[in-house]
């Protein structure tokens, strides 16, 4: 068992988690909200980070400055079909956004919502954990490692895995706190 290819798979699925609720709405605009939202743009879809610059006007409104004033619509257009409920303003020159403030009812949904990813997130973990608990059964099989070799490094396993699930539900409670927060 390699501790250093353990670990990066674990980070890799702790990473995954933060990018996936990264994306849940709290109420406050932020520009990773809109920035992986697939556009129409020269005949392929492509991301509005890709498209142009995103700021904050305020902590409720979003802006959105294609490079190319042409995407102006298209950008709107994407923005308004994603499902992210909110509804753009276009201006002359840029995209406005304003993220309205969410309902308790939604706060809750999200809150759900957020749960659910990281119980997703946890299982990918316990998968990883399976498969090097196998790799380790099969280097025992295989005479390459002892029986107390083993054992020990499933304990080592179990170590390393207990404290990325913790990881994973500090990141979803503090996401869920977040939403609660009015």
């Amino acid at each position: 068992m390699n501790k250093s290819e353990l670990k990066s798979k674990l980070d890799k699925s702790v990473e995954f988690l933060k990018n996936d609720i990264s994306n849940v709405r709290t109420g406050r605009a932020t520009p990773s909200l809109v920035a992986d939202v697939a556009i129409d743009a020269y005949g392929s879809k492509m991301t509005i980070k890709e498209l142009g610059s995103i700021a904050l006007l305020d902590n409720k409104t979003i802006a959105v400055t294609p490079w190319d004033r042409s995407l102006i619509g298209a950008i709107a257009k994407g923005i308004r079909e994603g499902d992210l409920g909110l509804n753009p303003a276009e201006d002359s020159d840029r995209v406005r956004i304003p993220v309205p403030a969410l309902t308790e009812e939604r706060r809750k949904e999200l809150a759900k919502v957020v749960g659910s990813k990281g119980e997703e997130s946890k299982q990918a973990i316990r998968n990883i954990r399976q498969d090097t608990m196998k790799e380790i059964d099969k280097s025992f099989t295989d005479k390459l490692i002892g029986e107390d070799e083993k054992f020990t490094q499933k304990d080592d396993v179990e170590k390393i895995v207990k404290e990325y699930v913790e990881q994973i539900d500090k990141i979803c409670d503090a996401k869920k706190q977040e939403l609660m927060t009015v």
